[in-house]
């Protein structure tokens, strides 16, 4: 629902509230997941306080502990996996290895044209596909 294009020395936590509040004014949702570099008191305080339930890997780097998440939770957590592969498949197949731009608006259209593609290719994949299947049988 929101995507955000950063400098590389931004680290991913520290768009992560902003993210939460840009998306807020577009739906509504009962779970934030989240991977361990998003283990952060701020980010799951205001989660909390936004009425939501923060779903988030604790960082075995801090404390060296491991924290096994409840089954419910770690069913949840699961789900990341999806994620993880969109990630994946706009890596290696919908952005270049090399942009040849400069400036933050160019890298950004251009990163975000290969996220459009993948909300295309998963609309069709999930919802487009499958009714042109049935009609066929």
């Amino acid at each position: 629902m929101t995507a955000v294009v950063t400098a590389a020395n931004v680290h991913d936590s520290q768009v992560a509230i902003p993210m939460e509040r840009i998306t807020e004014t577009l739906l509504s949702w009962r779970y934030s997941l989240m991977d361990a570099a998003y283990d952060a008191n701020a980010i799951r305080q205001y989660i909390e306080q936004r009425g939501r339930s923060a779903i988030i890997d604790r960082n075995r780097r801090r404390s060296g502990q491991v924290y096994p998440m409840e089954k419910a939770q770690s069913d949840l957590y699961r789900m990341r996996s999806a994620v993880e592969r969109a990630y994946a498949h706009l890596k290696d197949w919908l952005i270049p290895t090399k942009l040849y731009v400069r400036g933050i608006e160019k890298v950004t259209f251009q990163i975000l044209c290969g996220v459009l593609c993948l909300a295309a290719l998963k609309l069709l994949q999930c919802c487009i596909v499958p009714s042109l299947m049935k009609q066929e049988a």
